[in-house]
């Protein structure tokens, strides 16, 4: 069982086909394991690093990851009159002590505020890989 603790979406200056290929390339999450910004000389080695902690599974246009005992993070994309939403969706999926998970994430004071940095942060990502590569 999975249940929704914190959800955000940017807007990104691309088509849903692009973001979407990004998203089924595998290139998306290497951009959100690696330093967030999807580059850098240590991109690679940090999104290595980074995939031996977490699971990650991919459906066309949705990828998930998850990690310690009650995290899971879903990046979706979606059209919206000429653009793309990129939505960030965190997720509990803890079977045990499901319960102090919203309990300890009040005390994560900002956690919500990160999330929506994050989705800003992979749309801005997507932006700047889409304009370097028409470059």
């Amino acid at each position: 069982m999975k249940r929704l603790l914190f959800e955000a979406s940017a807007s990104v200056d691309a088509t849903v086909e692009q973001v979407r290929a990004l998203i089924d390339s595998g290139w998306v999450i290497d951009a959100v394991l690696s330093t967030g910004t999807g580059s850098g000389d240590d991109a690679d080695a940090d999104s290595a690093t980074a995939r031996s902690y977490v699971d990650v599974d991919h459906r066309e246009g949705v990828v998930g990851f998850q990690g310690h005992w009650w995290y899971r993070g879903e990046l979706s994309a979606s059209a919206s009159e000429g653009r793309t939403v990129i939505t960030y969706r965190v997720f509990n999926i803890a079977r045990r002590g499901a319960w102090a998970v919203p309990l300890a994430n009040r005390f994560f004071i900002g956690y919500d505020r990160a999330v929506r940095q994050a989705a800003r942060g992979v749309a801005e990502a997507i932006e700047r890989h889409l304009a370097e590569a028409t470059s």
